[in-house]
């Protein structure tokens, strides 16, 4: 009896072997997804603020008169 369970041991760990390959290799996939998806969106938010930066300076160029209150409302802090 002691054959069988042994058997069926391994091939019950041959198997959870094999989906944790299986996870590791998804996980891999999710980790360089989510490295790109990080990148894009700390360029967005670069994009973003050089945007809100030439509002600014076009603001300031028609004639606004406080550029404190420009730089409080139109230009966002840095987030890095």
């Amino acid at each position: 009896m002691s054959d069988i369970d042994d058997k069926l041991t391994l091939e019950v760990l041959k198997k959870l072997q094999q989906r944790l390959s299986h996870a590791e290799r998804r996980i891999g996939v999710y980790e360089i997804q989510l490295s790109a998806f990080r990148q894009h969106h700390v360029e967005v938010l670069r994009d973003l603020r050089t945007i809100y930066q030439l509002l600014g300076h076009h603001h300031d160029r028609l004639g606004a008169t406080d550029a404190s209150h420009r730089k409080a409302t139109l230009v966002p802090d840095d987030p890095h």
